[in-house]
């Protein structure tokens, strides 16, 4: 009877488990939020959504890996933008974040990825050992995953799925119990699968952000549905993150200068509105640092909650039969109380069986 018991038990792990292609049963986990800024320092508004909303993962943009083209070593590749824990956060964990899990993520460049290339092993070596001593040290709790964000290519592809192959060698030879996911752009759906567990299916950025004629690259439906076609029969279980941010995009003479932050773009008496929430500047305004000049033009994106909901239908219906949770980037009050809490239950909501 114990000896059958047995028999059981590991057959159900060994269904439960994952190969390097990434053949894991579909059970998806809690739903999530990115939180992309350079220091975590929760406010109580931030633990009261979380609590609201029941979010069972976050994850946590770690550092940036880019190229440091003043350094004359050979190993060019360096940590850039890590996230400093404030103190009292750390203090908080256990109290408020319990129940949540921790996915730690690095942020790969395509110049990083391109630089890494047939040195893969020495850079995943440094991002697993870096990733696990910013663990230990801020006490981040339920760290059961790595995530990679990377926007590979054709041309890098090769590259990056030998980054995640030795990141799993790290991995092991660290003894460290976590599993391996990955981020997936639309346009990455028509590729090979990388070796990862999971991936994270991002539907934001979809539009070309420096095309002064785009109305929307935050969530541009256009670059969406040509993809589609891929999800129903991609191999890797997916979950789905979808957009509640916005920013401002600036352009001279219809070329791309710059992201904006906090522009009031109500103000008659600088800026006059246009097409698709465009404004022209109709005098030199100072900004921060800098100057926005008479005659360049402000696009302000944001999603839509309908928007954002017609594409999950969407997105829903083709992964019909595959469970999947959804994530939100990213956790940013300012631009989350622009829905109610209806609106962030709904995409936070499963698929409706049917």
């Amino acid at each position: 009877m114990k000896s059958a018991f047995l028999l059981c038990v590991t057959f159900t792990l060994l269904c439960a488990c994952a190969d390097r292609h990434g053949n894991v049963s579909a059970t998806s986990g809690p739903n999530g939020v990115y939180y992309w800024k350079t220091v975590w320092s929760p406010s109580s508004a931030d633990y009261a959504f979380l609590r609201r909303h029941h979010i069972g993962r976050i994850y946590l943009r770690m550092f940036d890996v880019v190229v440091d083209t003043e350094s004359i070593r050979k190993d060019r590749l360096v940590p850039n933008a890590t996230v400093r824990i404030a103190n009292h956060a750390i203090d908080r964990w256990q109290d408020s974040l319990s129940h949540i899990s921790i996915v730690p993520v690095v942020y790969i460049t395509l110049e990083a990825l391109k630089e890494a290339e047939g040195h893969e092993g020495r850079l995943a070596a440094n991002m697993v050992t870096r990733v696990s001593h910013m663990c230990s040290y801020n006490e981040l709790p339920r760290v059961t995953e790595l995530q990679l964000d990377c926007d590979w290519t054709t041309r890098t592809e090769r590259s990056f799925f030998a980054l995640c192959d030795s990141v799993r060698i790290q991995i092991e030879r660290q003894h460290l119990l976590w599993s391996l996911s990955s981020t997936i752009r639309l346009h990455q759906l028509s590729h090979q699968v990388p070796p990862v567990d999971r991936g994270v299916l991002m539907v934001y950025n979809t539009g070309d952000f420096r095309n002064p004629d785009t109305a929307n690259s935050i969530l541009d439906e256009a670059g969406i549905r040509p993809y589609l076609k891929y999800l129903g029969h991609y191999p890797l279980p997916l979950d789905v993150a979808y957009p509640t941010y916005s920013w401002q995009l600036l352009f001279r003479k219809r070329q791309f200068v710059g992201l904006l932050r906090d522009i009031d773009l109500s103000d008659t008496t600088r800026f006059c509105s246009g097409k698709q929430h465009t404004y022209t500047a109709i005098d030199d305004v100072p900004y921060r640092t800098t100057t926005i000049r008479k005659g360049d033009v402000i696009r302000d994106e944001r999603c839509q909650h309908p928007d954002i909901i017609r594409i999950k239908g969407w997105i829903d219906r083709q992964l019909s039969g595959k469970p999947h949770s959804n994530i939100l980037y990213h956790l940013d009050m300012q631009n989350l109380t622009q829905y109610t809490t209806y609106e962030i239950e709904e995409l936070l909501s499963a698929p409706q069986s049917k």
